[in-house]
């Protein structure tokens, strides 16, 4: 049965992100006020921003309206000017309702983002990404700029800043980024040796069938094993060896491990995945071993390694919240103390930079392997 044309004309990626941010308007608290920061949260609508709200529930409601209009290029660019709009305006709109709601309040009172308020701005992110599709790249910088000019706007001149997030940020700024940096090291440590670890055994691999089944079920019960547990178990081995059972070893040497499975598994099924006949090919130009693993069998399961590389990448970074018990540090420690002092915000304070990390990683290696692998083996893994 044939679709109607009326149905196949709707971006469905936007309608459904401007469905989300017009639920997070209408449906849910859009952000909370607290006596303190550990105090529960009493509901506060969008109307509590005034006249900002009703911009952003407008906003939305374009947004959803552009899903239905003819495709083109015009509702491609029209859907990346709504999406950063509503990128833009709901911290904007969270920072009105944070002065508005703190008005004749204690000093000690805060106001939090609500759940509609971040479900405003996952919508946004989705219809940003919908007509990202059909832009060219330089109109998404141009826009990612003006999001960024917005947003930087939005804590200078706007109440951004009075948000309970802000504010636990203001009391510990220098500590944060110390722990920014200790995460992304612990991360990048744990990725780059699983990749130089991992590479040559998925090589290796697909070369023997011995090694493969011995490795392939090693780093898969690795997987298996509880991030805490797999710590612990390192404990007694590092000692042993004369190194210390805690710290940033056995976080790296974890995270390491973890790793593994991904980056393995993904290079052997893509070296395996080489076509016979191009290696036939290879062969008859009087190509050796090595020249037609660097030259055929490379360049045409790289797609795949980068996905194995992306996926470790994403893990690790989530993985490494866990090591702040060993005293790794890393941003873990604030979700930990923010979930022992239950203060909401403190836990977010913590877990939002490792949210943007993992998306900043993956884009980098989606990015890496748009640049890297040529358009045809490209189309072929599509």
């Amino acid at each position: 049965m044939r679709t109607a044309p009326s149905a196949r004309r709707v971006d469905r990626v936007a309608a459904m992100g401007a469905a989300v941010a017009l639920a997070g308007c209408t449906l849910l608290p859009f952000a909370e006020f607290r006596v303190n920061r550990i105090a529960s949260g009493t509901a506060q609508p969008l109307g509590a921003a005034g006249v900002a709200g009703f911009a952003l529930l407008a906003l939305a409601a374009v947004a959803l309206a552009l899903a239905f209009a003819p495709p083109g290029r015009i509702r491609s660019l029209s859907m990346l000017l709504a999406g950063a709009a509503l990128l833009a305006m709901t911290p904007w709109t969270l920072g009105e309702a944070a002065v508005r709601l703190q008005v004749g309040a204690d000093s000690i009172a805060r106001v939090s983002v609500g759940a509609g308020g971040w479900l405003a701005f996952v919508g946004g992110a989705i219809v940003w990404f919908a007509g990202s599709r059909g832009t060219s790249p330089g109109v998404r910088l141009f826009a990612a700029l003006a999001v960024l000019a917005a947003l930087v706007m939005s804590v200078s001149a706007g109440g951004v800043g009075q948000l309970s997030l802000a504010r636990e940020y203001g009391g510990q700024a220098e500590r944060f980024w110390t722990l920014v940096r200790q995460h992304f090291v612990l991360s990048g440590s744990g990725l780059g040796l699983g990749a130089l670890i991992g590479i040559p055994l998925g090589v290796a691999a697909s070369r023997n069938r011995a090694v493969r089944d011995a490795t392939l079920a090693v780093v898969g019960v690795i997987q298996t094993v509880p991030s805490l547990a797999l710590l612990g178990l390192l404990v007694a081995p590092l000692s042993a060896a004369g190194f210390r059972g805690i710290g940033a070893t056995p976080a790296i040497i974890a995270l390491t491990l973890y790793a593994l499975l991904p980056i393995v598994r993904n290079t052997y099924v893509g070296l395996d995945g080489v076509s016979p006949a191009a290696l036939d090919a290879g062969r008859g130009m009087g190509m050796s071993p090595m020249q037609l693993l660097l030259r055929v069998e490379a360049p045409l399961a790289l797609p795949l390694v980068l996905e194995g590389l992306r996926a470790a990448a994403v893990m690790v970074i989530g993985i490494a919240a866990v090591t702040a018990f060993v005293g790794a540090g890393g941003l873990g420690i604030l979700v930990f103390q923010g979930w022992g002092q239950q203060a909401d915000d403190l836990t977010l304070l913590g877990a939002v930079p490792m949210v943007m990390l993992a998306v900043a990683a993956d884009v980098s290696i989606r990015a890496l392997a748009a640049v890297a692998v040529s358009p045809g083996i490209r189309e072929v893994h599509q």
